[in-house]
Formats: structure tokens, C-alpha cells, sequence
């Protein structure tokens, strides 16, 4: 069983260790908040050692995870302002997501990582949300990623963007079909000839003429003909090359790069299922430079611990600049993705049905590499 540390206080900060076992909980009464609470501000210095000598945090971030009473697992994001990084204080804010559920905290931690985005400590804390006598329930706790909202906050800047850029081009091209239009009308109500037009002879018209029904021209000549031709033709081929850059924009954006695939490979406490449903990847270029990639089906868990860490080698390359998530098919279980720096490998901290076969669910948005 593990033992429960009491917060201590310097300087009105709760110190945060990084060198506590990981039998140890630090009990933080300054996190517990009641239900409804959003954006609660705990003050906090992070040490190091017997001697508790301040971390640098410079060029390091800091977050928190936890499963709440009814289960639900919070990540926060970096939601943390500095204060003094070379010296180890921060102000760390506590998003309201984690303030849903009545009751402790199965298990909480703050994860600090490095400039890799690799974890190199872990903090073990206990903390309570307790009932909130004006909250209004708005339905069940959920799970919450803050930094999914950071990504797709990304993502929909995007595809603004590219959408505002082809309503441009199409306007463009309306425009320039309006002009020739005009200038067709304003020949055919320039042609002139005689005021009096007889038939067989030479006829000049000068003034302005209607011709109602169909007219017959057995042969057309003069200067309008010839400006006629060459400005429709220099608007008809700027129309065509306009039209032939947004058909290769639209086929470059839209296509499929990989059907389903099993060409990868597993890792850790994870092994191919061999049931005829083994998990398979596709990968999709749903706009320019952004790419889909999507991948579900059973994997074996072999392990006999309850949390393991696994690994995926995916067959294209990836960046902790991109966004991942995943989901593990059974009732206790989780899996949580982390990329690495232009690599194939997928790092995955995963909890599912030990010895037995798991459903296994992967999305990652990724960028032309």
C-alpha cells in the first residue's frame, strides 16, 4: 500500500519532488476543489533530492494525469503559467473537467517532460472534489484531453484556410466568364452596316439594329471578328488553366495513399492476434500536407503486469508534432499514444485484458514528411 505524504510549503508554494518513490502519494489539499470549480491556480515549486534544490525547468513542461472517482481519465495539457522556470516555480491551473465527478481521485500524477516531450519524472498526488452546493449537473463525468483541444484548434485553422483559398479561385473564375459574356453581347450590338439593308447588295450598317429570330452568317470578317477571337481565347485558356489548377488541387488533397495494411510491427507487451481480424492500417491525404491515418482490429496483450507500455513501428513516418489517440476495447482499460521525433515508432501506455485478445482502435493526424 502505498504511503500518504502531507503537502509541504515554501514560500506559500507547494513543494513537488521529483525524487519521491513512486510508493509515495503527496496528499495536495490546495488541489481539492469542489464540483463545478473551473480554472482553480495551485502555486507550485518543483525540487529535487535530500536537500530539496530547486529544478530548472527551462526548456521542460509539466502536466497533469488522473482517473477520477467514477473512473474517467484527465489529462490537462501544459495549463500551467511560469513564473520562474530557471527556479522551478510555476502556477499551475486546474481545468474544470477534473472538478465533475464527487469523490477522490483513483489515481493522479504530474508527468514533466522533457524538450523531446519525453517523460522524466512523475508525481504521484491525492486530491478530492467534493459536492458543490450551486453546480448544476449537466450529465456524467467524461474523459478529457486538453491536448486533443490544442490540435484540432490546429487542425480547423487548416482546412479554413484551404477552403477560403478555393472559394477565391471559383470567384475568379466567375469573373472572368462574366467579362467575356459582355464582351460577346457588346460586338453582337456593335455590327453595322448601311441604315437601308437590301437584298444582294452591299449593305452598311451604322445606326442601331435588332434582329429578332435566327440569323444566318455565311461568312464573318473585320477587325471585331479578329478581337473577338483573340480576347475570347485569352479568357477561355485562363478559364481552362484556372479550372485544370483546381481539378490537380482537389485530386492532390483527396486520395487514398495506403489501403488497409498489416505491414508493421509490434512491440512490447503487444503481439498479432492470429484470429483473421489482426489490426490494420490505412492512411488517407484528406487536404494539402495533412494525412489521416487511421488504424483498428485485435492485438494480443502478453503481460502480467496491469499497466504496460508497447510499441507500434508504423510503416510511415511520424512526429511528436502531430496528434494521436487510441482506445482499448475493454471495460477497465486504456491506451495512450505517444509519438516520436520523425520516426516510425508509436509508444503506447496501455492497460487492457492481460493474456487475452484486445480490440485496439488508432487516429493520428499527421503532416507530408
Amino acid at each position: 500500500m502505498a504511503n500518504l505524504l502531507e503537502a509541504q510549503d515554501r514560500n506559500n508554494r507547494i513543494v513537488l519532488d521529483t525524487t519521491v518513490s513512486a510508493d509515495r502519494i503527496v496528499k495536495i489539499p490546495a488541489m481539492n476543489g469542489h464540483q463545478g470549480d473551473d480554472g482553480r491556480v495551485v502555486p507550485f515549486v518543483i525540487v529535487q533530492g535530500p536537500k530539496q534544490l530547486p529544478v530548472n525547468m527551462q526548456n521542460k513542461s509539466i502536466d497533469l494525469v488522473g482517473t477520477d472517482h467514477d473512473g474517467r481519465i484527465k489529462i490537462s495539457g501544459a495549463t500551467y503559467k511560469p513564473i520562474n522556470m530557471a527556479g522551478g516555480m510555476l502556477d499551475f491551473t486546474i481545468p474544470g473537467a477534473f472538478y465533475q465527478a464527487v469523490g477522490d481521485y483513483q489515481q493522479a500524477y504530474f508527468r514533466i517532460k522533457d524538450s523531446n516531450n519525453q517523460v522524466i519524472s512523475t508525481i504521484n498526488v491525492a486530491f478530492t472534489t467534493l459536492a458543490g452546493a450551486d453546480y448544476m449537473t449537466t450529465g456524467d463525468s467524461r474523459i478529457y484531453n486538453g491536448y486533443v483541444k490544442q490540435s484540432m484548434a490546429g487542425i480547423e485553422q487548416e482546412v479554413a484556410d484551404w477552403v477560403n483559398q478555393v472559394k477565391g479561385m471559383l470567384s475568379g473564375t466567375q469573373g472572368a466568364a462574366d467579362v467575356a459574356r459582355s464582351a460577346v453581347q457588346a460586338l453582337l450590338a456593335a455590327i453595322s452596316a448601311n441604315q437601308v439593308a437590301t437584298f444582294g447588295g452591299n449593305n452598311n450598317f451604322t445606326g442601331v439594329n435588332k434582329f429578332h429570330g435566327v440569323t444566318e452568317i455565311d461568312n464573318l470578317q473585320g477587325p471585331a471578328r479578329q478581337a473577338l477571337f483573340n480576347y475570347t481565347d485569352n479568357k477561355f485558356n485562363g478559364l481552362a488553366s484556372q479550372l485544370d489548377s483546381i481539378t490537380g488541387r482537389l485530386a492532390n488533397v483527396l486520395r487514398t495513399d495506403s489501403d488497409w495494411t498489416r505491414d508493421y510491427t509490434l512491440g512490447g507487451c503487444l503481439s498479432r492476434a492470429n484470429n483473421g481480424n489482426d489490426f490494420a492500417l490505412s492512411k488517407y491525404h484528406i487536404m494539402q500536407n495533412v494525412n489521416l491515418i487511421i488504424g483498428r482490429g485485435d492485438v494480443k496483450v502478453d503481460n502480467d503486469q496491469e499497466y504496460n507500455e508497447a510499441q507500434i513501428y508504423l510503416p510511415w513516418v511520424v512526429d511528436n508534432s502531430d496528434f494521436a489517440m487510441s482506445q482499448i476495447y475493454f471495460w477497465d482499460g486504456y491506451a495512450l499514444p505517444r509519438l516520436d521525433i520523425t520516426s516510425k515508432k508509436l509508444n503506447i501506455s496501455i492497460r487492457g485484458k492481460r493474456h487475452d485478445i484486445n480490440r485496439l482502435s488508432l487516429l493520428i493526424i499527421s503532416f507530408d514528411r
